[in-house]
This record gives structure tokens, sequence and C-alpha cells, in this order.
């Protein structure tokens, strides 16, 4: 087997990485400390099991169910009250104050009745086994109580259920009945944190309490704000698709260009490899898309974004192919092996120092996005919130996510640096623009992520981007898929230890050598290979 080749001057920008990494940690750790008997927000310490449990039992104790009820538990959060609190720099106070009763994160609990068919949904605390609302959801009765007018007797339960869950109604005020579900909206006037207050939502239908949900109002200017955020990231993110089909087109025709000197069995199987960990990937965030329509959506809603979201990684398949096809190619008239064959005697040996050099990057990568974060957040007060999207508590199994790492390792390099590098530099001629370009496009599809301001992680992703474009120009394609791999390998693997699950944490730290474990195989393999056509050879 091939040695690994050390090259110092990645070396010395690893020591970097790791010291501007280090440094970075322990300066954003000056923030108060959290008292040790109150839990961090955004940590579950109850499991979805007992979530279900505490839900089933309150729609007994309530509804008087005497059956068992079919459950399925999501991650919720409340993501514009933490952005408001964190832009207001009040969210420290707010975890002092009310955390406790009216958590940001929490599971949403459908509950549905086998022998009526009728649907509720429970939210349960986080942290501890404690309903804080709940919504009785069969469409007949939502309808009845959108429709119901404000009666003094429907109001006065309102206000003896808003006396029955523990507030006091001498600190609330009616403000109006909500026309979207009949709730009647009291508003307190104690409970207040910046300019949100706390507002108890109440619909009563035929004698019946069916909703509760307290919730804190948030102020229209930060609303419109955070909805001009989403609004410019969602631009951004067509904009990179825009781009991004245009560079699948010019990749199809250089395709065809060079079918003559191209195999077209390169990159098939890392298309394979794509599309596999892709699908899995979208089957193990099922959960999640029962949260698209803000936790009400049926189980169709979610097979069909299911369906919609599979048909996009076909399209996505297509684009990775196109790539490496126009990709290997164009650098080949250039004079560049740019992606060695599996059929070629240095295949093994670029592999092994491709992953060395790929975990010596990325530590210079990560220590690089360390300072961007922290510059972010003490110059531009920029912050994140939590997204049930993309959380971790919404995956079936939430030890698969970090095979992402490869998805995105090797679509993105091979767009966006194999492909996307050659054709800025054939309409350019300049090595700097033909890395900017792509890696700017690369970065705009990354601005849907919850980070505010958007502009930020433009930033931050286009001058990561510079330097796997570099890395790509200097090392080659497989440097640039194993950094890129090793990068996201290790900072997915560290986040799954954050599930509070013993095997989530181990499967994290395993994460953390996969890089290192594929390429010491595919060089073992591929040296078997070179050995036995040797001998094949000399049979001969």
């Amino acid at each position: 087997m091939a040695n690994i080749t050390l090259n110092r001057p990645l070396i010395w920008l690893a020591i970097v990485g790791i010291i501007l990494h280090t440094a970075g940690a322990l300066l954003s750790q000056d923030q108060p400390d959290r008292s040790p008997d109150r839990p961090a927000a955004d940590i579950p310490l109850i499991s979805k099991r007992e979530a279900a449990e505490t839900a089933a039992a309150f729609l007994r104790q309530r509804y008087g169910l005497t059956h068992d009820v079919e459950t399925f538990v999501v991650y919720q959060s409340h993501k514009t009250l933490s952005g408001y609190l964190q832009k207001e720099r009040l969210y420290e106070t707010y975890e002092e104050r009310f955390i406790r009763s009216f958590p940001l994160d929490y599971y949403e609990v459908e509950a549905t009745d086998r022998i009526t068919g009728n649907r509720y949904y429970v939210d349960v605390n986080f942290t501890v086994p404690h309903v804080v609302a709940w919504h009785q959801a069969n469409p007949e009765t939502a309808n009845k109580a959108a429709n119901q007018k404000r009666t003094a007797e429907s109001r006065k339960l309102a206000e003896r259920e808003l006396s029955r869950q523990g507030y006091d109604p001498a600190d609330f005020s009616y403000v109006r009945q909500s026309p979207v579900d009949g709730a009647y909206i009291f508003e307190s006037r104690t409970k207040q944190i910046g300019d949100a207050r706390l507002q108890v939502h109440i619909a009563v239908n035929g004698g019946s309490i069916t909703l509760f949900r307290p919730e804190f109002s948030i102020p229209d200017t930060y609303v419109n704000w955070q909805d001009e955020q989403d609004d410019s990231a969602a631009r951004m993110t067509w904009i990179s698709l825009g781009f991004t089909l245009a560079m699948t087109l010019f990749a199809v025709y250089h395709a065809i260009k060079y079918r003559k000197t191209v195999s077209f069995r390169n990159g098939v199987l890392l298309t394979v490899i794509f599309s596999a960990i892709y699908l899995i990937h979208n089957m193990n965030m099922y959960p999640s898309y029962k949260t698209v329509y803000s936790g009400r959506s049926t189980e169709w809603d979610a097979l069909i974004s299911l369906f919609i979201v599979n048909m996009i990684v076909f399209l996505m398949a297509v684009s990775l192919y196109m790539s490496l096809l126009a990709g290997k190619a164009m650098w080949l008239s250039r004079g560049w092996n740019a992606w060695p064959r599996w059929d070629e005697p240095s295949f093994g040996g670029e592999v092994l120092n491709g992953m060395g050099r790929g975990y010596l990057l990325c530590l210079f990568i990560m220590g690089v996005q360390q300072l961007l974060f922290f510059i972010g957040e003490r110059q531009f007060h920029v912050w994140s919130v939590n997204d049930p999207a993309d959380s971790f508590f919404n995956m079936l199994a939430p030890g698969l996510f970090p095979l992402m790492a490869w998805a995105a390792a090797i679509s993105e390099e091979a767009l966006y640096r194999l492909f996307g590098i050659a054709l800025f530099k054939r309409i350019t001629g300049n090595n700097f623009v033909s890395i900017v370009i792509p890696g700017m496009i690369w970065a705009l599809s990354h601005t849907q992520y919850p980070v505010y301001p958007v502009y930020m992680r433009f930033v931050e992703v286009t001058i990561i981007g510079i330097i796997f474009g570099y890395a790509f120009l200097r090392f080659g394609f497989i440097t640039a898929v194993f950094a890129h791999a090793c990068m996201d390998s290790i900072l997915m693997g560290l986040s799954l230890t954050g599930t509070n699950r013993a095997a989530d944490a181990a499967a994290g730290i395993l994460y953390i050598f996969v890089p290192a474990v594929v390429a010491i195989v595919i060089a073992w393999f591929h040296r078997k290979r070179i050995r036995r056509g040797r001998s094949d050879s000399d049979s001969g």
C-alpha cells in the first residue's frame, strides 16, 4: 500500500487552524454560565416516547378517552420568538424568567383516535413531561370554531380555563377573537419580554375547550424584518439554482463535445453513491416533513414532500454525473489529470495522500470558519435559530446523518470545483475569478439556513469556497473531496453528541475517522487489483 506523503505547508496551515478554532471557542465562552439546575433550552431531557405517553395520559384525562391513541412525535421550535430574543439580546433574560413554563423548543405529539378518527396535537415541554398546549384538530370542530360567534357563555368557559391552567385572570385582558380558528385571545399585563407580551389563545366549541396555546406576541417590526431576511435568502437560493442549472447545461454541452475522449463510465459509481446516500437521508428525514405545514400536515402531505425531494435528487444526480464527465475532460484538454482513474497505478496513492491532505486542510478551514463566526457574532451581531426541518430530533435514525458529508463533498466539489473552475477559467482565463464565481454560486445555495442576517452565511461560505478552490487547483479533485468530507464528517459527527443519546454520541465520534477508513480500504483494494493485474500480465 502506498505511503502517505506529509506536506509541511499544509501541516502549518492545520496548526494555524487549530489555534484559530481553539481561540475562537474559548473567547465565545465568556458569556454568563447557565445555572447548574437549569438545562439548556435546546437539549431534550425527555425522550419522544415519554412525550407520547405524557400526551396520551393528558388526552385520557382531558377528553375522557378510554382506549389507546396512535401517536407520532416531532420536534418543534418557536423560531420567530427565538430570533427576536437573540436580535434584541434578550435570550438569557427569557431563559431566566420564562423558559421552564414557555419553552422555545418542544415536542409536538400528533395523536389520532383510532375509533372516532379525531386528531389532537399536544405540545410537551422538551425538558420535563409537562403539557404546555393542545389542539383538537378534527376538521368539523375546526370549522365550527372558526365560524363561531362570540358569546358570553363561551367566553366565560375560556376565562375559567385560563384560571384552571394556573393563570391569574386578573393579570389578563381580553384582546380579540381570532378570525382563523375562533380562539379567544387574552393578553398578560405583566408577563413581557422586550415588546413581546404573553398571549393565551383559547378556542371553545360545543361547550368544550378545543385549543389552548400560550405564546408571546412578536412585534410586527421584527416579524417584517425576518420576513425580509427570509425573502432575501429565498432570492439568493433561486439565483444559485439558476446559475447551477446553467452550469449543468454547459456540462452537458461539454460532455457531448468531448464524447470521443471521455469514458462515460467515469462518474457512474460516485453518482450512485451520492444518490443512495441522499435517498437514505430523505427517508431518514420523514418526521421533518411533518413540520413543513407548521406541524399540521397529514401523512399524505409528508409523502408528497418526500416524493418531490427525491425527484430533485434525481436531477441533482444528473447534474453531478455531467459535471464529473465534463470537468475531467476539460482539464485533460488543458493537459492536467485532475481526477486519476481507478485503473491508473497512481490512484491508490492519490487517495491516501488526498485523505491526509484533506484532514489537514479541513482543520485549517474549520479554524477560518470559527474566526468568521466569532467576527460575525461580535461585530455584526450574527445569530442562528433552531430549524425543526433540519433537526436531529426529527430524524428516524440520527446516526445516519453524517453520511451526508459524502453526498455534499462529491456533488459540490464536482460541480463547483472540478467543472465550475474549468468552465469559468475557459470564460475568463483568470484563476482567481474562476475560483470566486463558482464559490459565490455555491455560497448562495447555503443562505437558506436559519442564520441572521443572511448575508453573513454568503460571506462565510464564499471564503470557504475560495479555499476549496485553491486546494483543488493545487492538489486535484480527490483532495478537495476528502477535505470537504473530512470537514463535514467532523462537524456533523460532533453535533451528534448533542442528541443526549450515548449511541449517537459514539457514532458521532466514529464518523470523524470514516474518511481515513474509506481511503485505506480503497487504497488496499486498488493495490490488490494492481498486483493481480501484474500477475496476470507476467503469467501471460
